[in-house]
């Protein structure tokens, strides 16, 4: 067995807790070498729930690390660009959290970047891996459903109207809702329906956010906390979003409710987050009902993932981190790479755009159009 890929980890946060170390520990072809965090308490935690690694405080040192093969980017939205290009400067291969940038020009140079220096790079769009969201997929490539006619999503949470710390700054997050969860849902709807040609859609803000968890006070909030959108897909599908972090009694256990269908002219298929493992499927004149994803979708094949183990919402996230190791081992690129990240991005953007102009905004066909 050649030697495992090199991992180092930057920001040693929550995310990086709960998505990608452990697929790190499942993966026998890679290993956690080192990690990066400017809180140096917190990387010290991490040495008992991690095991011990190098660390660093400073992202530079780890980038130019020649024992690092490939970083995980889990830190502020406004630091990804920065740290990616000199992690891809190094020779890294790099997944990143979503969004990539603060905007779609900071996304497409981190693509570019990452293209150019012919390393692998991926996204961080980690529904994809739900094993409903991949039989969905195949339902829809395959013409199960008919012609594809309609998306639908919706993704409401029920979270704190106390501080988001940096999230809830539009300088250091981009957005609110719109950047941290819309997005997902952007990017699947695209990789099910084809590329979007234009989008209208709104935002608002209905939490200031002026105080902290323990009461303190804190600036006010400018971001968002509900987006929604409508697109049009290239193939002729329509399709709307509604995404909101302050929707009461949409708890479920953290997770919230994330529905997202599609409707074509033969049937309707529909997935959700909290039952990963099922789908609702209906035909024409047939009333929607639950059915089991088969076998051969709970996971990539090859993951060393047991699909029978651990919370079904959380733990087909692990396979992001068997997709990248997969690529860079096959010499092939990554999916969802960092095209994918800055495409969803643009749409994003467009939203925003549409909003202020209060009008539809019509997208290029090509990421560098």
């Amino acid at each position: 067995m050649p030697a495992p890929i090199r991992f180092g980890i930057i920001g040693a946060g929550a995310v990086s807790d709960y998505h990608h170390v452990p697929g790190i520990k499942i993966d026998p072809r890679a290993e956690l070498v080192a990690i990066c965090d400017p809180n140096a308490d917190l990387m010290q935690q991490r040495q008992t729930d991690w095991g011990p690694t190098r660390c660093t405080t400073d992202y530079k040192e780890l980038a130019a690390d020649p024992d690092v093969d490939a970083v995980i980017i889990a830190t502020p939205n406004f630091t990804h660009k920065e740290i990616a290009l000199a992690c891809i400067a190094g020779g890294k291969h790099v997944m990143c959290e979503k969004p990539l940038g603060l905007n779609f020009a900071e996304s497409l140079e981190m693509y570019q970047a990452a293209r150019d220096q012919g390393v692998r790079h991926m996204t961080a769009f980690t529904y994809r891996f739900a094993p409903s969201m991949r039989y969905l997929k195949h339902l829809v490539a395959t013409g199960a459903l008919g012609v594809p006619r309609h998306f639908r999503s919706q993704r409401f949470l029920d979270l704190p109207e106390t501080s988001w710390g940096w999230r809830q700054s539009k300088k250091l997050a981009g957005a609110g809702d719109l950047f941290d969860m819309t997005i997902h849902r952007i990017d699947f709807a695209q990789d099910l329906m084809g590329p979007m040609t234009a989008v209208c859609g709104a935002i608002a803000q209905y939490a200031t956010r002026e105080k902290t968890a323990d009461g303190q006070a804190c600036p006010p909030s400018d971001v968002d906390d509900w987006s929604a959108l409508i697109g049009q897909f290239s193939g002729g599908a329509v399709g709307v979003f509604e995404g909101s972090t302050v929707m009461k009694g949409y708890h479920f256990g953290g997770f919230g409710r994330e529905w997202a269908e599609v409707n074509g002219s033969e049937g309707s298929a529909v997935y959700q987050l909290t039952e990963p493992n099922t789908i609702l499927l209906g035909k024409g004149g047939e009333s929607l009902e639950k059915v089991d994803v088969p076998a051969e979708f709970l996971k990539p094949t090859g993951s060393p993932r047991d699909p029978s183990e651990g919370v079904p919402a959380t733990v087909f996230r692990y396979d992001l981190v068997y997709e990248l190791v997969s690529a860079i081992i096959e010499q092939r690129d990554a999916v969802p790479g960092f095209d994918d990240g800055a495409s969803a991005q643009r749409i994003a953007d467009a939203v925003l755009e549409s909003y202020d102009s209060r009008s539809w905004v019509t997208l290029p066909s090509g990421l560098e159009t």
